[in-house]
Formats: structure tokens, sequence, C-alpha cells
């Protein structure tokens, strides 16, 4: 990478920087404005634009970069190859430390736009995203299995259903809203659930 393609990239991730803190704020990405990116980046509208074409690929790359980073977290966690209720909890934990990083807004508005289907690159990145969680998600319930922890009963399609029915579930603002602040207690019940008797 050449000098210009340094300041390039590093100039994209103060725009980025900028528009995540802005976004996660009690307003969430309503508050985002391509003058107040300008206004704390001391960089132009004509160079926003140029980088990310409109407000909305804006938002949508903040929202991109905060689920890739959630990703490569937890894949970090799984690859620790701890047992399955150690990788489990450090799972859960992360997922609560990922979501006290953000304000509840930002976190409504993520799941917004990660329901909407008009965008198809993006559907499509979302999809790729759902799927990938869902395939670490199944590998450690196998391991579960394998450690005595998950009950042998619970087959891998009864497992998807269910990782996507509580995936819906939390998709939905009205749902997501009461269910926050128990992360902890859904992530033990549903262990209790998956253990044999």
């Amino acid at each position: 990478m050449n000098g210009f393609e340094k300041r390039t990239e590093q100039k994209k991730q103060i725009v980025l920087q900028a528009a995540f803190d802005i976004m996660n704020s009690d307003e969430g990405s309503n508050a985002l404005t391509i003058d107040k990116i300008t206004q704390l980046t001391k960089i132009s509208k004509a160079t926003i634009f140029k980088y990310f074409q409109s407000k909305d690929n804006l938002i949508k790359v903040v929202f991109k970069n905060f689920m890739t980073q959630m990703a490569n977290d937890a894949k970090a966690v799984v690859k620790q190859n701890k047992s399955f209720a150690e990788t489990f909890a450090a799972l859960t934990q992360l997922k609560i430390d990922h979501l006290n990083c953000v304000t509840k807004q930002f976190y409504l508005d993520l799941m917004a736009c990660y329901t909407q289907t008009e965008d198809q690159e993006l559907a499509a990145f979302m999809a790729n995203y759902a799927k990938e969680s869902n395939q670490v998600l199944l590998n450690l319930f196998q391991k579960g299995r394998v450690e005595g922890a998950v009950d042998p009963k619970y087959t891998d399609e009864f497992l998807f259903i269910y990782i996507e029915s509580l995936i819906a579930g939390v998709s939905d603002t009205s749902i997501y809203s009461r269910a926050l602040p128990y992360i902890e207690e859904w992530s033990e019940v549903l262990l209790k659930g998956l253990a044999p008797q």
C-alpha cells in the first residue's frame, strides 16, 4: 500500500468512526448527517461522498463493520477450543459486551437494517452473516453433545430452527427491547434446557 492509499484508508476509518459515534446515540442513525461528519473530521463532503457515495451507504458500512467485528470476535472465542459450557458462556459475555458498547437505538437501527430486503447487497451480507453465525452455534452444540452437555435427542435441524426462531424474535424491536436486560438468564435457560435429564 503506497502513501496515498494509506492516507485514503486512514480517512475512511476516521469517517467511519465519526459516523459510528454519531449513530451510537439516543437518536441513532437519524442523527447522522454528512455535515456533522465534516464538522467532526474536517474531511470534506466531496471526499466523504467519494468514499461512501451516500449517507445511506455510509450507515450500511458502519453496520457491516460492527457485524464483522462481532463475527471476528466470536470466531476468536471459538478458536480457543474451550469446553462447550465455557465457550457458550464466553460467547454470551461477548454479546453482552458488544451490546453494552452501543445504545439501544443503535441496536434497534441495526436490527431494522438487518431485516430489510430491498438492498440486495446488504441482504446478501446479512444472510451470509446469519449463516456463518448459525454454523458456529451448530458446531458448538455438536461439541456439547460429545461432551454430554447437550442432550442427543435434539437434532441439528431442531437446534437450527430453534436458533433461527430466537434470532427472528429478537429482531422484532418490541421483543428485543424487553429481552435485552435478560440476555444472561436467556442463555442460562437455553443451556439448562438442552442438557440431558
